[in-house]
């Protein structure tokens, strides 16, 4: 909205999964962006399932997008493993937002190979044959054999791509483990002009908590 009344070029990307189409949140924001013509463009990351919860047993519609569609913007399915069915409708999507022509919404059908977190245990509500099936539609193995088919030099592209991408990894890990740990009690900072009582004293008791496990004087 702050890009909409500056008038700038900026426009933002909004991306959540299948579950959180089910929130409050995700309606107010698709129908407050259509009413104001907000340059956003919405990309839901359907993988299927809401930790869980498969899509059928989340909503009664033929497609996310269609929940685009009924907050009066354009709104699109595509394959959510496949490079080039996802850039060119985000490239679209894009620059009519930053002419002016509000949001768009862009449902990427796609899965979750792994567990939701450490917690989970995903066979016990989707087959083994499910995510092989999956497997076979991997979006990195797939571009790479696009790019075979159509590069001359693809091999030495992908070789490049992957020792480049290896390098910025392993500066961005170096970089973080040399970072000084922070200070505990800035988790309290900030929060307050005049922190509370009852805040004082949890900070009082984290503090104390940290100083004896790490051998220092409280």
């Amino acid at each position: 909205m702050a890009a909409k009344f500056a008038g700038d070029s900026t426009v933002a990307l909004a991306m959540c999964g299948d579950g959180s189409t089910s929130e409050g949140d995700f309606h107010e924001a698709l129908n407050l962006a259509a009413v104001f013509e907000a340059p956003v463009v919405f990309l839901v990351q359907n993988n299927g399932y809401a930790i869980s919860t498969p899509v059928s047993r989340q909503m009664r519609a033929a497609s996310i997008a269609a929940k685009g569609e009924g907050y009066g913007m354009p709104a699109y399915q595509v394959d959510g493993n496949d490079f080039e069915q996802v850039y060119p409708r985000l490239h679209e999507a894009v620059e009519r937002a930053r002419a002016g022509g509000g949001p768009t919404l862009i449902e990427a059908m796609t899965y979750r190979m792994g567990p939701h977190t450490t917690s989970d245990n995903p066979d016990r509500y989707r087959s083994r044959e499910e995510v092989e099936q999956w497997r076979g539609r991997d979006p990195l193995t797939r571009i790479q054999h696009q790019m075979y088919q159509r590069l001359p030099n693809a091999k030495t592209h992908i070789e490049n791509a992957i020792l480049a991408a290896e390098k910025i990894a392993s500066e961005a890990r170096t970089s973080m483990m040399q970072l000084q740990m922070p200070d505990p009690q800035d988790l309290f900072a900030h929060v307050y002009a005049n922190p509370p009582a009852t805040l004082s004293a949890v900070a009082e008791e984290y503090a104390q908590q940290h100083a004896a496990q790490n051998g220092e004087n409280a």
